[in-house]
């Protein structure tokens, strides 16, 4: 079963958010099951998946690039150590 988030403007279905190829940050953190706040460290701190700044206050991610960052996620185990 497939949870759908709240937001005060709008609900990020997520069958909806899959046919996107650009997703706001909240989209994007719907579709990565995180929160807005932890894409904000990624793009603060770095380590996150690439992102638009298409003005001060809007970032986007193109759905490409967040399943490019999941893949080089991945791990066969806890043991593996993350390369730079």
């Amino acid at each position: 079963m497939e949870v759908v988030r709240r937001t005060k403007l709008r609900i990020l279905d997520p069958q909806h958010i899959r046919n996107l190829d650009i997703l706001d940050a909240a989209e994007a953190a719907a579709y990565l099951r995180t929160s807005r706040s932890t894409l904000a460290k990624y793009r603060c701190y770095g380590g996150g998946p690439i992102f638009i700044r298409q003005s001060a206050r809007k970032v986007l991610y193109r759905r490409s690039d967040l399943d490019v960052w999941l893949a080089g996620r991945t791990r066969t185990s806890t043991l593996e150590v993350r390369s730079a």
